[in-house]
């Protein structure tokens, strides 16, 4: 590694704070399976090692998950143990090898791009716990777009609900992350024939889930006519083209979520 290149290690959240408040331009890191030697910040300080940031704990609802805990770690709980296009979208990532040492933590806050998991979490209504040397605050992950100054991604929460049809994709090339990745979710619960809940979610270089979209959809009739399809479709690219207007995005992956989408509707049965 290149003499110009720092790291530094922390113990506890307290060594966290510590350092996070004396040096500057300090970058939090834990399994660094991002970056490319060449890429590393010149100054890093490594969390994978703090305990608190290591813990799995399970609930009737909701598991909470430390955000240094390996992907690797989170699929060993199992597909029966964790939402389904959670399992499905960790399964994806790289090998095997890579997935030992990336964390839940950094496949969130990768930088300028959505990780893999990102749109499942989204989907999911999964919240982060946010801690500074002062207090630790929730936030829901549609309100999340970059980490507060001097805090630190401690906690993952993630809902633990049945979902009778879960569709997830991914795009783009195979074991890395470009312009053309992207990951695609559809969630959808009936209720006497009508759909009783739906989230929509896209994640790569950008985000989207748009809830007010999803609740045209609740107490729709199923099968959908295919004028409830289109009609929805047509309120879909609107939003979309909303959302990604000030993103410089391929147009391929605005023809690919619509054509997922397109699928995914004409499945609800």
């Amino acid at each position: 590694m290149a003499s110009s290149k720092t790291i530094f290690y922390a113990k506890n959240l307290a060594d966290v704070f510590y350092q996070l408040k004396t040096i500057s331009e300090l970058s939090i890191v834990a399994g660094c399976s991002s970056f490319a030697e060449k890429e590393l910040p010149e100054k890093t300080l490594s969390v994978r090692d703090i305990p608190e940031l290591k813990i799995i704990d399970k609930h009737e609802r909701y598991i909470d998950f430390g955000s240094a805990v390996t992907l690797s770690e989170i699929e060993d709980l199992g597909e029966a143990n964790l939402p389904a296009t959670m399992y499905e979208a960790i399964t994806t990532i790289a090998t095997p090898n890579v997935r030992n040492i990336a964390t839940i933590g950094g496949n969130i806050c990768l930088k300028d791009f959505y990780g893999t998991i990102f749109a499942s979490l989204l989907a999911l209504d999964a919240r982060l716990e946010f801690q500074n040397s002062e207090e630790a605050v929730f936030k829901n992950l549609t309100r999340f777009d970059k980490i507060p100054k001097e805090t630190l991604l401690t906690r993952i929460r993630l809902p633990i609900e049945e979902w009778e049809m879960v569709i997830f994709r991914r795009v783009g090339p195979q074991n890395m992350l470009n312009e053309l990745s992207a990951s695609f979710v559809f969630l959808a619960n009936s209720l006497k024939n009508q759909v009783s809940d739906l989230r929509i979610a896209f994640a790569g270089s950008f985000k989207f889930r748009d809830i007010e979209l999803e609740n045209k959809l609740i107490g729709a009739h199923l099968p959908l006519s295919e004028a409830t399809i289109s009609s929805f479709l047509s309120d879909a690219q609107s939003s979309f083209d909303k959302t990604t207007n000030e993103e410089k995005i391929n147009p391929i992956l605005r023809q690919q979520f619509c054509n997922l989408l397109k699928y995914s509707l004409e499945q609800l049965t």
